[in-house]
Parts: structure tokens; sequence; C-alpha cells
């Protein structure tokens, strides 16, 4: 169901299948790649012949079969909100690696993509910069020693007072709006531009200090996809 945020800039969706909202806006779409229903809208004979080579590359079935239904759907979402068969896109990469289509595709919109997993997100904007990033809350899983690396002593503080729990939400709350800030940046995930958008701001907008990102709108949601809590962040 297409869910509009209050802030008006973008639209949230839950399937793949629905249309792109009318107008100039923003769209992200997230779903399960096991899930039925979207299988349907992963076909890969409309993927580009260096997609299928790529694929053949990946040792394990299920691996091969993950990329497929995240570039067939990327293909399908973009087609769908360009109005252009999926087939007839091309893409290219920049000098730091942020996908992004080609001038010979028939049409142009910037988009972002993410995934963990099964868990699959996509936001696209027909102008300006975008980036999105989902992660899937694995509670076995010790994050503070990431924390550690990009928070300050008074930041770092003010997690130790979360119940344990809570910590490890908050951890993957900041580590998710990093990463769609880098993405939608165009510096991509390796190269963190904490001197354009430091730690500390970013640690602000998920704590609570209610501190804007001068530039950027931006919103998180938690959602249950494919049997997993995930956080996604839009920026």
């Amino acid at each position: 169901m297409s869910e509009q945020t209050p802030s008006g800039w973008l639209v949230c969706n839950s399937f793949p299948g629905e249309a792109p909202a009318p107008g100039r806006i923003a769209q992200v779409w997230h779903c399960d790649l096991d899930d039925p229903r979207v299988l349907p809208f992963c076909d890969e004979t409309v993927l580009a012949a260096d997609e299928l080579e790529r694929a053949a590359s990946f040792q394990f079935e299920r691996h091969r079969q993950l990329f497929i239904r995240r570039r067939a759907l990327r293909r399908f979402l973009l087609g769908r909100f360009l109005g252009v068969l999926p087939k007839s896109l091309c893409f290219v990469e920049t000098s730091l690696g942020k996908p992004q289509l080609a001038p010979s595709s028939p049409a142009q919109c910037e988009f972002s993509t993410s995934h963990s997993e099964n868990v699959f997100a996509m936001a696209i904007a027909p102008e300006g910069k975008i980036g999105v990033d989902v992660e899937v809350l694995r509670p076995e899983m010790n994050l503070e020693p990431v924390a550690a690396l990009y928070l300050d002593w008074q930041q770092a503080a003010q997690l130790e007072t979360l119940p344990e729990s809570d910590r490890q939400r908050q951890i993957l709350r900041f580590w998710s709006l990093r990463e769609a800030l880098a993405k939608a940046s165009g510096h991509g995930i390796a190269r963190q531009h904490d001197g354009e958008m430091p730690a500390a701001s970013i640690w602000d907008c998920i704590s609570g200090a209610d501190k804007p990102l001068p530039g950027w709108n931006w919103i998180q949601q938690w959602h249950r996809i494919g049997g997993q809590d995930a956080v996604i962040s839009i920026a």
C-alpha cells in the first residue's frame, strides 16, 4: 500500500506492482525478494548481456538468483517510473562506483538501491540526489564495535544509557542514515563523506535532538519484511 510521508516529498510503496505516484515526487519501494508475489516482476529476460554474465559468475545459485531478481526489479521499477521498456535502459557507473542511467537511455531520473540478503529497497527521484539504505536487524550481531569507530565519547555515553536491545536498533539507524547520505551524495559506501556530513550531525538526527541536515530531506522507517525487522533510510 502506498503511503505519502507527512513532508510530502516522498511516497513509500510496499509492493513493486504499485504504480508511481503522479507529479514530480520521490518514491521508494521495499519488498521481500523471496515473496512469490514479487517474482513476476523479476523477469531475467530484461537483463543486458553484462548483467547476465555477472549473474553467471556467482558460485552459489542462491546468490545468482538474488542478483537477477534485484537487477530485473531495478529495471522494472525504473521503466514503470519513466514510462519506458525495462530492457531499453542502459547503465553506467561514476568514478566512485555510483550506478546511474547512461545518456543513451530513453529517459533519465535519479535512483538508488540497497539490499540485505532477500530484503530489497529502491528509491527513485525525477531530479536531484537520492540515496536509500536498508539494514536488517540481527539481534545476534554485536554492532557496538562499529559504533565505536564513528561516535565520540558523548555520543557513546548516550548510547550506554539505552537498554541493550534498543542500543542495537539505534546503531543500525545511525549506520543506515549514514549510508543513505553517502549514496545520495555520490561518494558511495567505500568513501564516506564525514567531512561533508559529520557523524555527529547524523547522530543528532536519530537521537532525538531533532537537528535538521542542511540541504537534505530524510526519513527513516522500520518495516517487517520477509519475517525480519528492517530499517530503511531515504535521503
